[in-house]
């Protein structure tokens, strides 16, 4: 029997024994937290992003490649560290004077209560470089497909204004001479016209206008003229009066001109194509918006590559296509704050129905496009 104190308590010494086996315990346990602890820390501090977390009472911490990621910048995750601790889950990319930076938050729980927030911030500066490369590379790839269909539409008039030309040298009457003329002149204004649709796809633009979607449709289908007579393809254009859209034209352009594209690529033994648009709000949310739809009757898109139709490098077209168009269509889409949607169909009655879907307030993304 053991004796504490002034000898007025005595322990027995089992009891003794059971108090120093759980103070050992205690001690190992307390070892073992403190080693997870620093493993934990260690995890952290050399994570390959940055790492934010926020307790309720607003302290936060962080590793040093969250610190080198800010910089003196004010962090992109504060914002969404707030959210965390709210209990709201986010995910942003923001730019920061240095980099691109994708902050992705959430709460913490335990037992069912928010303890914290945690921020994960990852440098995508490369990846958004690539893609805006991918993205120019394709925008170029565009007009050089359309090289042809333009120099078989200019072909054409010039070569009507040559022969006017030389009716006008042999021609005795004023009459046929001004008639001639005139004709040239029509041939001439055609040229121009082509010569202008091509400019717009360079044409860069630092701010959002209103654009009329049935004008614009019918100008790049000036472009394909040529191509439609050769392959004899019927060509239906329902352009319903239609408000016009917010956006960045020649973007939207682009993507027209991809859709339009494809279609004619998908009817090579001929068929129908039909170019359609009309006002649509979205039941969901209320928002006023425009529709364009094209639709061919071509032999339609196999299974294996709808599932990853709106990805990089997906084509049907082989050593003709970049695999791109889609890709950048629909992020072009999404930047105002629309949609784009396939439908297809292999075997009887088959054929692509492509629709987009624009607000007329253009979204909320275009003022950071046009930064």
């Amino acid at each position: 029997m053991s004796v504490y104190g002034t000898g007025q308590m005595t322990i027995p010494a089992p009891e003794e024994q059971r108090l120093i086996q759980q103070q050992e315990e205690l001690r190992k346990a307390c070892e073992l937290v403190e080693q997870r602890t620093a493993e934990l820390d260690a995890v952290i501090e050399n994570m390959p992003h940055g790492v934010y977390i926020a307790t309720p009472d607003g302290k936060v911490r962080s590793n040093h490649w969250a610190r080198m990621m800010s910089g003196d910048y004010f962090p992109p995750e504060v914002k969404t560290l707030e959210r965390a601790l709210a209990g709201e889950s986010s995910t942003e990319t923001v730019r920061t004077p240095y980099r691109w930076i994708c902050s992705v938050a959430s709460p913490i729980f335990q037992d069912g209560k928010i303890v914290g927030g945690v921020a994960v911030n990852t440098d995508v500066t490369q990846a958004r470089l690539q893609d805006e490369a991918l993205r120019k590379s394709e925008k170029l790839a565009a007009v050089g497909q359309l090289a042809s269909s333009i120099a078989h539409e200019i072909n054409n008039p010039l070569e009507a204004i040559t022969n006017l030309l030389y009716l006008v040298q042999e021609s005795q009457s004023m009459e046929e001479v001004k008639e001639y003329a005139r004709l040239a002149q029509t041939e001439l204004a055609r040229v121009t016209e082509i010569t202008l649709q091509t400019l717009r796809f360079h044409r860069q633009q630092s701010t959002p206008v209103e654009v009329d979607l049935a004008e614009l449709l019918r100008t790049v289908m000036t472009l394909y003229t040529g191509r439609l007579l050769v392959r004899s393809l019927d060509v239906e254009m329902k352009l319903n009066n239609s408000p016009p859209v917010l956006c960045f034209e020649g973007e939207i352009r682009q993507v027209v001109n991809n859709l339009v594209r494809n279609a004619l690529d998908a009817m090579s033994k001929g068929g129908r194509l039909l170019v359609r648009v009309h006002p649509q709000t979205d039941w969901v949310n209320g928002r006023k918006g425009a529709r364009l739809t094209i639709a061919d009757t071509g032999e339609g898109v196999a299974p294996q590559i709808m599932e990853h139709l709106f990805e990089p490098f997906q084509t049907t077209k082989e050593l003709s296509g970049t695999g791109l168009g889609l890709w950048v269509s629909k992020g072009i889409i999404s930047k105002h704050g629309g949609c784009i949607r396939m439908r297809t169909r292999r075997g009887l009655c088959h054929g692509t129905v492509f629709t987009v879907w624009l607000p007329l307030d253009g979204g909320p993304n275009l003022a950071a496009g046009a930064d």
